[in-house]
C-alpha cells in the first residue's frame, strides 16, 4: 500500500514539474515594461495602445523577451541607451550580444554602438524574440540597453 501512493506521488510530482516547465520556457506574461533581473525570461503582448521599454541594470546575464502581436499587425523596435561590449564588432561572436529574430527571418546580431534605431528599426509582423546576453566584468559598469516595443500598424 506504501509503495502505491510513494508511486503516486512521485507522478504526480513529476507531472506538475513538467507542467511548470512548459510554462517557464515561454515566459511570465506580467506587465509591458521592465527592468531584467539576472536572468529573466517574458513574454509581451503588443496592441494598438501599448508600449513596452524593457531595461537591463548592472547585473543582468540574460534577459529574453517573446513579444506577440494582439490587435496590432506590425510592431517596431528603437533602442535608446545602447551598449553592448563585443570585441568583435561585425559579427559579435566575442563578448556581449543583444540579437533579434522577428517574423521567420534568421536572427540579427547588435553590438558595440550598432543597434536599431528611428532609421533603421526592427519591425516584424509576426512574433519576435529578443534576447541580450552579457559577460560578467567589470571593464564596462555602465553597459547595457534600453529598448522600445510599440504598435506601428494597426
Amino acid at each position: 500500500m506504501r509503495t502505491h501512493t510513494l508511486a503516486f506521488v512521485l507522478i504526480s510530482a513529476l507531472q506538475c514539474a513538467q507542467a511548470m516547465e512548459d510554462m517557464q520556457k515561454e515566459g511570465q506574461t506580467l506587465a509591458p515594461s521592465f527592468t531584467c533581473g539576472k536572468y529573466t525570461t517574458r513574454t509581451v503582448l503588443i496592441g494598438s495602445g501599448t508600449t513596452s521599454v524593457v531595461k537591463s541594470n548592472k547585473g543582468t546575464m540574460r534577459c529574453t523577451v517573446l513579444y506577440k502581436l494582439t490587435d496590432c499587425s506590425e510592431m517596431k523596435m528603437t533602442c535608446q541607451k545602447f551598449y553592448v561590449d563585443n570585441r568583435d564588432p561585425y559579427k559579435c561572436k566575442r563578448g556581449d550580444t543583444f540579437n533579434v529574430k522577428s517574423g521567420g527571418g534568421k536572427p540579427r546580431a547588435y553590438c558595440k554602438r550598432n543597434k536599431p534605431n528611428e532609421r533603421f528599426p526592427v519591425l516584424s509582423s509576426g512574433n519576435m524574440k529578443m534576447w541580450y546576453t552579457a559577460s560578467g566584468g567589470k571593464r564596462y559598469p555602465k553597459k547595457g540597453f534600453s529598448c522600445t516595443v510599440m504598435c506601428s500598424k494597426v
